[in-house]
């Protein structure tokens, strides 16, 4: 006689709208924490030991903790192309990213950074010291600006801070350092810093550290509005046009550009609900840098006047070393090769492409594990290419009307003098359009996987 209850009566029923790839199987709770377990006892093991070389277990190390990293990427992997979960199609594409970045990042940290490049992560410690500033009510400085731009916050209780960041000289010492420095390092991507990459999440050195109460004024007057509003319309446009299966390109081409902005707006806001949510429940650890959430966004939208502004400063950057390694990194090597360039000199299109093109990868890849496989899933890969393409040409444009301003008058001047009124209003219409116009692939692909469906809970 069974203990235990059977799991599959409490959860939800499968739903019919999901076609996950053929030959897997319900995800179960062993796979699932089975590879980040794994991977946190191959990162205990990462760091050097001091004073080992002489021990009889030295040797023994290395071997260890690779096999545990090769174990840990390869169930990382194998997640989404064994397992779904049966009753959301959003979880199901959630698992993909999870399986595709967590093996990734084992890889890079205990392979590529390693052995290519020479270079174990150290800790990057942050500190906060009080700057003078205006008071809320009064004029907002410069300075303050980056702080009504984090996640809809404004002013209230936080503090006014100028951040510096120092790097451990040595290694963890003793094994409660050690889990510790494991345990962040695997939790990273919140946007804490190690010298093994940039940090996940920009943020600037002149900023705010907001307060639980200054989160908790953001989630529930600013976050959470545009949360229901962008819902309600995606709720109610998929109801009224979308519900009995029509394709998305039946729509009108108003509603399309609609549909995307709200599922845009959705998103943008669920990241920072989770983003706040968790920086409040990890507070009372404060100060240990667990409890460290840097900023998710450094721009507010209306400020942004450029592709490349946005995708920099106006999105999350949660998946930015991926991108860095698997795609800017080949993609600037590609560059060189084929135009011969030295390595003292940039690749920016190498850069800008390679980025995209990585993220083109891994969000197609999501997809086509919620659509029982390839076809249809590559609409998310469009909009990627296309915003890539986008940020080139926008760059090329810019560089030529600065040469040209600076041979008609603008001798000597930087290039922020040669800037006229008319360029911002510009660049506010050009990205806007381009993120519509592409994100309508985006769009596309999700309403025919079924998650729009289910985000809209039908």
């Amino acid at each position: 006689m069974a203990i235990l209850p059977n799991l599959s009566t409490l959860l939800p029923p499968p739903r019919s709208d999901l076609k996950p790839l053929l030959g897997t199987t319900p995800l179960t709770p062993l796979p699932a924490l089975a590879p980040p377990l794994i991977y946190y006892l191959a990162l205990l093991l990462l760091p050097p030991f001091p004073n080992t070389s002489s021990e009889p277990t030295a040797p023994v190390i290395p071997p260890l903790r690779n096999s545990l990293a090769l174990l840990s990427g390869l169930l990382f992997f194998r997640l989404p192309l064994e397992y779904h979960v049966p009753f959301s199609v959003g979880l199901t594409y959630q698992l993909a990213l999870v399986g595709l970045y967590g093996g990734c990042r084992v890889l890079d940290a205990f392979f590529i950074s390693p052995y290519l490049f020479g270079h174990i992560p150290k800790r990057v410690k942050y500190h906060h010291a009080p700057r003078r500033t205006l008071a809320p009510s009064s004029t907002v400085r410069a300075d303050a600006k980056s702080y009504f731009s984090l996640h809809f916050l404004t002013p209230g209780e936080g503090e006014a801070v100028t951040e510096t960041a120092t790097t451990d000289q040595g290694w963890p010492r003793g094994w409660k350092d050690r889990m510790s420095w494991a345990l962040e390092l695997e939790i990273s991507m919140r946007g804490a810093g190690f010298t093994w990459s940039s940090a996940d999440v920009r943020h600037t050195l002149s900023t705010w550290r907001p307060s639980i109460r200054d989160r908790a004024h953001s989630i529930l007057v600013h976050v959470l509005p545009v949360l229901t509003l962008s819902w309600a319309v995606v709720r109610d446009i998929y109801s009224l046009h979308l519900a009995n299966g029509e394709p998305f390109d039946d729509l009108p081409i108003g509603l399309q550009l609609v549909l995307t902005a709200a599922l845009g707006a959705f998103l943008m806001s669920a990241f920072s609900l989770g983003h706040s949510t968790f920086a409040i429940m990890l507070a009372p650890l404060a100060p240990h840098p667990l409890s460290y959430f840097p900023p998710l966004y450094t721009a507010r939208v209306w400020e942004l006047k450029s592709v490349r502004g946005f995708w920099s400063y106006g999105w999350h950057r949660l998946f930015s070393r991926l991108f860095l390694v698997y795609g800017v990194w080949p993609g600037e090597w590609l560059e060189r090769k084929l135009t011969g360039k030295s390595d003292e000199k940039e690749a920016d299109i190498g850069k800008v492409l390679g980025g995209f093109v990585s993220s083109a990868f891994v969000h197609s890849f999501a997809a086509h594990t919620v659509m029982g496989g390839w076809d249809g899933a590559f609409g998310e890969a469009w909009f990627f290419a296309g915003n890539g393409v986008a940020v080139v040409v926008e760059e090329g444009v810019r560089m030529t009307v600065a040469r040209y301003r600076g041979r008609h008058g603008g001798e000597g001047k930087d290039e922020s003098s040669l800037e006229r009124w008319y360029d911002g209003v510009i660049g506010r219409i050009w990205w806007v359009c381009v993120l519509l116009y592409t994100g309508r692939n985006f769009a596309r692909g999700w309403v025919r996987a079924g998650l729009v469906r289910e985000m809209a809970g039908l």
